[in-house]
C-alpha cells in the first residue's frame, strides 16, 4: 500500500513528468524498454511515445500486459499504477511464472495525455478506432443525429446553456440505457463530435499492434487488464470482460477475480457495447491466442458530469479561437483533467491500492 504522503511521487503534474518517472521506474527494474516514437509533438514541442516496459524470459508462453492511457488525461492516474508495479518488481514483490512475461505500456495516446485531451491528434477516441482488419471505419449509431446538437454544438461556450436540464430531459425521453449506447457506442462519421473512431488505424494504434506483432505470435495464454477511469462509484473499480462473457466465463473469472468481474453491455449498470475497442481489435487479429482480457474501470464522477466535461472541452477546443497552446490552460481542460484524474487523495489511494491488487490476482491466476 502506498501512503498518502508519497502519492505525489505517483501522480505527476505533465506528460513529460509522468513519463521520465516511468522510465526511471523501468531502469531500477532492469526492464528492457522500447520507445514507439509518434510524428506529432507535446506543447513544448517535446517528443510522444508509447513506452513498453519488459521484464521475463525472451520467448515467453504466456504473458501479463498492463496498459493506460488510451484515453489520454486517464494516463495520469495510469501512469502511477504502472510506476508502482515496475518498483514492485524492483523490489521483488512480484513473482511470476518462469515462462510468463511482464509487459506494461505506458500511454497508448501520449498526445492526448500531454495535451490534457481524451482524443488523439485527429479527434478520435482511441478506443474507438481499432475495427477489425475487414471492419469500415463508416456509420453511426442509429439514433446518433437526434442528439448531435445537443452533444456537439457549433459554437463557442454560452452562459445560458442548460446543458445539465437538457441531458436530463434526452435521457429521460430515451431511457437511461439508449441514451447512454447512443452516446458512447462509437462513430465514424463526424469527425469533430465526440466519440469519433477515426477513418482508418491511425498512428499510435498502428506502432502499437505492430510492436505486439514482434511477440504475440509464440504467446499461448495472455492476461490483459487495461486501466480506465470515469465509470462507477467514487474510487471504486469495476472489472469489464472483454471477449468471451458467458456465464460460465464470469464464474470462472469471479472465482479469481471478484464479484466485481461483469459483462460489458448497454445493458450493464454502469458499461455499454463498443465498436473499435482496443481489446477487441486486437484479439481479432490473434485469435488462437487463450485471451482474458479486463477493463479495469475506476469512478469518478456522476456520468452526466462526465459527459458536461467531455462536450464542453471538445466545444472549446473546435469552435474558439484560443491559440492552440493556449487551449492547455483553459478552464475546459482543466476540469476534463480533474474528471478523469480526481485530485482527491482518498480517491488516488484508492486506485493505487485496487490497481495493485488486480495485478497481483491476474498473477495468481497464471501461477494456478
Amino acid at each position: 500500500m502506498v501512503a498518502e504522503a508519497d502519492l505525489w511521487r505517483y501522480f505527476s503534474p505533465d506528460y513529460v513528468t509522468a513519463r521520465q518517472r516511468f522510465l526511471d521506474a523501468c531502469e531500477k527494474a532492469n526492464a528492457e524498454l522500447t520507445t514507439l516514437t509518434l510524428s506529432v509533438r507535446g506543447p513544448s514541442e517535446e517528443r510522444l511515445s508509447i513506452d513498453v516496459a519488459y521484464v521475463g524470459p525472451n520467448n515467453p508462453k504466456r504473458l501479463l500486459i498492463h496498459t493506460s492511457g488510451i484515453h489520454g488525461v486517464e494516463g495520469f492516474p495510469g501512469s502511477g499504477v504502472q510506476v508502482r508495479l515496475l518498483e514492485r518488481w524492483a523490489e521483488d514483490e512480484l513473482q511470476i511464472p518462469d515462462d510468463t512475461g511482464l509487459m506494461i505500456a505506458h500511454a497508448i495516446n501520449p498526445y492526448g495525455f500531454a495535451w490534457l485531451r481524451r482524443v488523439n491528434e485527429n479527434n478520435a477516441d482511441l478506443n474507438r478506432n481499432f475495427l477489425p482488419p475487414d471492419d469500415a471505419y463508416v456509420g453511426e449509431p442509429a439514433r446518433y443525429h437526434e442528439l448531435d446538437k445537443l452533444l456537439n454544438p457549433r459554437t463557442p461556450k454560452s452562459l445560458f446553456d442548460f446543458f445539465p436540464l437538457k441531458a436530463a430531459w434526452t435521457i429521460l425521453r430515451m431511457g437511461f440505457n439508449v441514451a447512454k449506447q447512443t452516446i458512447a457506442e462509437g462513430q465514424y462519421e463526424r469527425p469533430k463530435a465526440l466519440q469519433y473512431g477515426g477513418s482508418r488505424l491511425y498512428e499510435g494504434p498502428e506502432l502499437w499492434i505492430e510492436h505486439l506483432d514482434k511477440i504475440l505470435p509464440n504467446v499461448k495464454q495472455v492476461i490483459w487488464l487495461d486501466f480506465h477511469t470515469g465509470l462507477g462509484p467514487f474510487g471504486v473499480d469495476s472489472l469489464f470482460v472483454i471477449g468471451d462473457d458467458s456465464p460460465q466465463a464470469i464464474d470462472r473469472l469471479s472465482a479469481h477475480f471478484g464479484s466485481t468481474i461483469q459483462s460489458i453491455g448497454p445493458d450493464s449498470k454502469v458499461a455499454y457495447d463498443i465498436r473499435g475497442g482496443m481489446m477487441d481489435g486486437v484479439m481479432a487479429r490473434w485469435p488462437n491466442i487463450e485471451w482474458t482480457s479486463i477493463i479495469q474501470e475506476f469512478g469518478t464522477v456522476k456520468p452526466v458530469k462526465v459527459l458536461q466535461a467531455l462536450r464542453a472541452e471538445n466545444r472549446m477546443t473546435h469552435w474558439s479561437a484560443i491559440e492552440e497552446r493556449k487551449k492547455l490552460n483553459t478552464p475546459e481542460r482543466i476540469q476534463l483533467l480533474e474528471t478523469f484524474n480526481p485530485s482527491s487523495e482518498k480517491w488516488r489511494s484508492m486506485i493505487m491500492t485496487r490497481g495493485q491488487q488486480l495485478v497481483d490476482d491476474a498473477i495468481t491466476n497464471l501461477s494456478k
